[in-house]
């Protein structure tokens, strides 16, 4: 979290090239961008088949310029709901022949993709469950995000070191290259500074970080209170024992205990 909040200070995204772990798929697709000596190219993977829109989106696609110009001040999420009204509104006439167009185009990619999934290797096939996966974790940890900012979660504050380089950051308008050797120039500055020019950045941050404990305390309970016990920690939730262990400590349920070797018996030589 400290690592990001100081990169959006330095108005630097940063492109973490050198720490992507590239499979074999992604390494075929970019060998232009990263070369190794020590490992094989693995071959490139067919080009996979793009899935047809459906009834709705294809509507919907199809109106969202002349709504947007109806409604210039309306959002994304706006336009998208005033899409959805209309296709609610839509005789079924005209819904038809958008859902036959889309079934058309189904039965071909249902062809297509069936070819393409059987050109795979082993390979491929363990690179794209592997991505399928991290793409469902990212999208499970934005939900979390979203749903935490929904619910008004305090939010963390900045130690002393973030303070220093807000207090520091270089002016707007420099290239990556330049913010990257300004983030290394504070951390440097940091390091340098005695503990006597530290301390009042670090005695505002422990003030903050009181406040922001106390306001945690009190927005986690509120949150047990509300039955939102998924977005309180875990270490800060009571978890009951199972229904089993309950049992077994009252003497409903017996314990059976795993059967003891045998003692080996040592016998003298004749």
């Amino acid at each position: 979290m400290q690592i990001s909040t100081l990169a959006r200070l330095l108005y630097s995204p940063r492109l973490l090239l050198s720490t992507w772990q590239a499979g074999p798929l992604a390494s075929a697709q970019c060998s232009g961008l990263h070369t190794t000596t020590s490992l094989s190219v693995a071959p490139s993977a067919p080009v996979k088949p793009k899935r047809p829109m459906n009834a709705y989106i294809r509507y919907a696609q199809g109106i969202r310029s002349s709504l947007a110009s109806a409604n210039p001040k309306a959002s994304p999420t706006d336009i998208s709901k005033l899409a959805a009204a209309k296709w609610q509104s839509l005789d079924q006439a005209s819904k038809s022949k958008y859902e036959e167009e889309f079934k058309r185009e189904q039965a071909v990619w249902l062809q297509n993709n069936a070819k393409y999934l059987s050109q795979l290797t082993d390979a491929q096939k363990e690179e794209i469950k592997l991505e399928r996966q991290q793409r469902s974790e990212l999208k499970v940890k934005r939900e979390q995000k979203r749903m935490l900012k929904e619910l008004g979660r305090p939010k963390r504050p900045m130690n002393g070191y973030l303070r220093y380089c807000l207090q520091n950051k270089p002016a707007p308008g420099l290239s990556k290259e330049e913010n990257k050797m300004q983030m290394k120039s504070l951390g440097l500055q940091w390091r340098r500074l005695t503990d006597a020019e530290k301390e009042p950045y670090n005695k505002e941050a422990e003030a903050d970080m009181k406040r922001y404990q106390e306001a945690m305390k009190q927005w986690e309970d509120k949150m047990l209170s509300s039955e939102n016990v998924e977005a309180v920690r875990k270490k800060n939730v009571l978890l009951p024992p199972s229904p089993a262990s309950a049992m077994a400590k009252k003497g409903g349920m017996p314990v059976i205990e795993k059967p003891k070797k045998p003692a080996s018996s040592t016998t003298g030589r004749p």
